[in-house]
């Protein structure tokens, strides 16, 4: 199942989409939940000062800082 998240900051906002995976404990009858897979986490949308930006475009090191804002959002 995908999920979004969205991070809105003051000069960077970020939509982020990402795939589940169903958790449970193991035993018959025990609750089911979907957790976000991280290597699954990717930018759908990124604009930085109002402009549309190409993550690809942009330096690996500034990449990677964009992606770690995925754990600041709440995915649903």
């Amino acid at each position: 199942m995908s999920v979004t998240a969205t991070y809105n900051g003051e000069e960077v906002d970020v939509v982020f989409i990402a795939e589940t995976e169903r958790n449970d404990y193991g035993v018959p009858g025990s609750p089911v939940w979907y957790e976000v897979n991280p290597d699954s986490i990717k930018i759908d949308a990124l604009s930085i000062l109002g402009l549309d930006v190409d993550i690809a475009a942009l330096p690996k090191d500034l990449q990677d800082a964009i992606y770690a804002l995925a754990d600041e959002v709440e995915f649903a």
